[in-house]
């Protein structure tokens, strides 16, 4: 064991975290999930439900009783962060390897990768991938338990293929009400009070208008609405591509903020100075593109601007939820210059996880049904979005972009459930009864001969 590590276990190795209620249960429904005979489980928790605290409990009690864990992580960054955590709380390091994916894949070629008993699998919604099939078939009679806020693919083919059972954690709601996560504020172009959209003959929403709304756009002055919504907070800035972080981060810096900005071909020694000054406060907003979705814990982190349409509801959570660790009188700033809300709702609401873990046979997203890549140069596993891979440098070849089209006169406010009720309104023709109509008409706002319309429309008057 290394030395630093090994003073640290010794440290610590008479004490044990203290795990939350919500934590162990979900430890509870693994061992009652193993008792009926799987072993491949999935756990669902939300992001910032302290998911590596619960992983280092079930390889602190396997480490107990002598079997052998091997941690896969599919980020460098994330070992040193896993393995502090694992030793705070007593996992014998001499049983457990915490290690990345293509490092462990590499090891299991060579032979040099001891059998374990367990295979803890983080951020495993990425446990599809090549490399890590490649690791439970050669450890077939390892149990697999991977974590993910979000068991969900674009491609709507579920996860059943690797894993026999779902664990479901809290929802994100009862995490802000019990004060495990922070509350949050959601600030956003509202479409529908809008000429953008336009309504088709039943008085919905066209499917065209949204879709032509939500390709390619960014509306609203970045600098004017941080000034209203967010001044002086510590904001994290996704933007969609290198060149608009540059511009993005001068714009501020020009205003008189304190800004950095990072990418994927930024050196790792300067991405990790520009967190720790973040973290410290000597810089406010930090500007990226292609980083900071996944694994990253900066729970002072207050606010996050979006200017980087996602058809991912994977990295929608994971970048909102950024500004979501909790922290006493703590309120979250989610700035959404894009309309992702238009496609996924809100940080808070609720997902049907089982059946995106099940899989339906609706077809996904023709545009990105493989929501991760390999890097050809270090073989990391990577959001497929990313032109630059962020442990290497690799330049990905680059496809052909359409400008993205501004629109800073828009005005952004603040965006509540009701309106994401309002936008998912089932149509008149879901409706089975003149009632029906009647109340749909109410919740959407329309007269009640609307109502009347659509039920002679459709045949229920007789």
């Amino acid at each position: 064991m290394n030395i630093v590590y090994k003073k640290i276990y010794l440290k610590s190795v008479m004490w044990m975290i203290q795990l939350r209620d919500y934590q162990n249960e979900l430890i509870d429904g693994i061992y009652q999930s193993i008792s009926k005979g799987n072993k491949r489980i999935m756990v669902q928790s939300p992001a910032g439900s302290g998911k590596s605290i619960t992983m280092s409990e079930v390889a602190r009690r396997a480490t107990d009783k002598g079997n052998r864990v091997l941690f896969v992580v599919h980020r460098r960054e994330l070992v040193n962060q896993i393995k502090e955590t694992f030793i705070a709380n007593s996992v014998d390091m001499n049983l457990c390897h915490v290690g990345m994916v293509q490092t462990i894949n590499n090891r299991v070629k060579k032979g040099s990768e001891p059998k374990p008993t367990i295979i803890l699998v983080d951020e495993a919604h990425h446990s599809l991938a090549k490399t890590y099939l490649n690791i439970f078939e050669h450890f077939s009679d390892a149990y697999v338990i991977g974590f993910t806020a979000t068991p969900w693919r674009m491609s709507n083919k579920g996860f059943t293929d690797v894993f026999q059972d779902l664990i479901l954690g809290k929802t994100v709601r009862w995490l802000i009400d019990n004060n495990r996560l922070a509350p949050f504020k959601y600030y956003s172009v509202n479409l529908m009070d809008s000429d953008i959209l336009t309504h088709n003959s039943t008085g919905d929403f066209s499917n065209d208008s949204i879709t032509k709304a939500m390709q390619k756009t960014i509306y609203g002055d970045v600098i004017k609405h941080y000034k209203k919504f967010a001044e002086g907070k510590k904001t994290i800035v996704y933007t969609h591509n290198v060149e608009s972080s540059i511009n993005v981060a001068e714009r501020f810096n020009k205003e008189g903020y304190k800004a950095l900005q990072v990418d994927g071909k930024t050196p790792k020694a300067q991405r990790e100075l520009a967190m720790e000054l973040f973290r410290k406060g000597e810089i406010n907003i930090l500007v990226n593109a292609e980083l900071y979705g996944e694994g990253v814990d900066v729970p002072d982190c207050q606010c996050v601007i979006l200017l980087r349409p996602t058809e991912s509801l994977t990295l929608f959570i994971q970048q909102t939820m950024r500004s979501m660790r909790y922290q006493p009188n703590k309120q979250a700033i989610i700035i959404d210059h894009v309309g992702n809300w238009y496609r996924h709702g809100l940080p808070d609401s609720e997902h049907d996880w089982q059946t995106y873990f099940e899989g339906t046979k609706k077809k996904g997203k023709s545009n990105d049904a493989i929501p991760i890549k390999e890097c050809p140069e270090c073989f990391s596993v990577i959001e497929s979005a990313y032109t630059i891979c962020p442990e290497c440098g690799f330049e990905f070849p680059k496809e052909e972009q359409q400008d993205y089209e501004l629109m800073e006169n828009a005005e952004l406010e603040e965006v509540t459930e009701d309106k994401v009720i309002q936008l998912n309104l089932k149509t008149a023709e879901e409706c089975e009864s003149v009632e029906e109509l009647y109340q749909l008409a109410k919740d959407k706002g329309y007269k009640p001969g609307w109502a009347y319309v659509q039920a002679k429309r459709l045949g229920m008057l007789g």
